[in-house]
C-alpha cells in the first residue's frame, strides 16, 4: 500500500508535470459509460490540419506516447486517451468486455465527443493499440485519413517470438507480471537494450498487482482470437505506415509480411523495419518514430526521410 501511495502521490504528479512542460494538458470526458482521461496538445494550425490520435499498448497508458508524440509537427493537434481498462479511465471493471472490436467502438464514441465528428484523423497504434487502430480503420474508414501500425498485435507470427515460445512452454505469462522480479524480466523482453531503473520495479509490481484482474481479462479478451486483425486488413483503405522493431521479442517482426500481404486496398502503403530496436519502438527510437510519422502525415515517403535521418545521425556520431 505504501508503494502505491508513492506512485499516486509522488511519481504520477511528477510525470504529469513533465507532460505539461511538453505542451500537453489533461482532460476528461464521460462517454459510453466510461470516464475517459486523456491528454491533448493543441496544434498551431489545428483549423487546417487533422488531429493525430495515439492508441497505447496493453497494460500501458497515455503517457507512454509522450516521448514520440511531443515530436510530432506542432501544427497538428495531438490526442492521447487512456483506453478503457487502463490508466485513469474508469471504471476498471474486470467483468467488462475488452475485445478489440469493443475497444474500437468505444474509441469511436470517445473521438466523436473529443474531436469534431466531421474531422478525419491520423491514427497511430502500438502493439494492442495497433490491433485496435487497425480494427478501427476498417470499421470506420471515413474517419481515418492515415493509419500507422507499430509492432501490431492480432497477427500470425510466421516465426514465433521469444515471449510467445515462453507462454507456449510454461504456465507463466511474462506480460502479466505481479512481482518486482517479473517486472524486470518483462523489461528484458520489451526492449532491445533495456535501461530500466530497478528501484521502480517494486512500485510497478504493486501497481500491476492492484490491476491484475482487469489486466488478465483484457489479455484474455484480446487474445481470444490471436489473428483477429487479419480479418480486417482487406477493409483498410487509408494510407498506411507499418513499422516494426527488428529485435522485437514480444511480437515477432515476421508479422510484417502478413500485413504486407493482406492490406490490399490502401491509398498507399509503406513498410519500415527499424534496426537495433525491440517492441518499445516509440521509446527506444522515438526520434526515428516521430520523423517517420511526420513525413507520413505530411504525405511524404517516410522510408526516405528515415534513411536521411539515420545517415545524418551516423555522421554526427562519427564526428563526435
Amino acid at each position: 500500500m505504501v508503494l502505491l501511495h508513492a506512485f499516486d502521490y509522488l511519481i504520477a504528479p511528477t510525470i504529469e508535470f513533465a507532460h505539461f512542460c511538453r505542451g500537453f494538458r489533461y482532460k476528461r470526458t464521460t462517454v459510453a459509460a466510461f470516464d475517459w482521461h486523456y491528454i491533448q496538445r493543441e496544434g498551431s494550425a489545428s483549423q487546417t490540419t487533422e488531429p493525430v490520435v495515439f492508441v497505447h499498448g496493453f497494460s500501458s497508458w497515455k503517457g507512454s506516447w509522450v516521448k514520440t508524440a511531443s515530436l510530432v509537427d506542432e501544427k497538428y493537434q495531438v490526442v492521447i486517451p487512456d483506453m478503457p481498462g487502463h490508466g485513469r479511465t474508469e471504471p476498471k471493471d474486470h467483468l467488462a468486455g475488452y475485445g478489440a472490436n469493443e475497444q474500437a467502438q468505444r474509441l469511436h464514441v470517445f473521438m466523436e465527443n473529443a474531436i469534431e465528428p466531421e474531422q478525419k484523423v491520423h491514427l497511430v497504434g502500438v502493439s494492442m493499440g495497433g490491433l485496435i487502430a487497425g480494427v478501427y480503420a476498417a470499421m470506420y474508414p471515413d474517419r481515418v485519413r492515415s493509419l500507422t501500425l507499430i509492432c501490431a498485435a492480432g497477427l500470425t507470427m510466421p516465426q514465433k517470438s521469444n515471449a510467445y515460445k515462453l507462454m507456449e512452454n510454461s504456465v507463466s505469462n511474462p506480460l502479466l507480471p505481479r512481482t518486482a522480479d517479473e517486472i524486470i524480466e518483462l523489461t528484458s523482453y520489451m526492449s532491445h537494450r533495456p535501461k530500466f531503473p530497478r528501484f521502480l520495479a517494486p512500485i510497478l509490481a504493486a501497481f500491476r498487482e492492484r490491476n491484475f484482474k482487469t489486466d488478465e481479462m483484457i489479455f484474455n479478451d484480446m487474445t481470444a482470437k490471436p489473428t483477429l486483425l487479419e480479418d480486417y486488413l482487406p477493409h483498410i483503405r487509408a494510407r498506411t505506415l507499418l513499422m516494426w522493431g527488428k529485435n522485437d521479442r514480444i511480437l515477432d517482426p515476421s508479422s510484417l509480411s502478413v500485413l504486407d500481404e493482406k492490406i490490399t486496398n490502401p491509398e498507399a502503403k509503406y513498410i519500415l523495419p527499424i534496426d537495433e530496436c525491440g517492441h518499445m519502438l516509440h521509446f527506444e527510437q522515438s526520434e526515428v518514430c516521430a520523423n517517420a510519422i511526420n513525413a507520413f502525415i505530411h504525405g511524404e515517403d517516410p522510408t526516405s526521410v528515415v534513411e536521411a535521418f539515420r545517415s545524418a545521425s551516423s555522421k554526427a556520431d562519427i564526428q563526435r
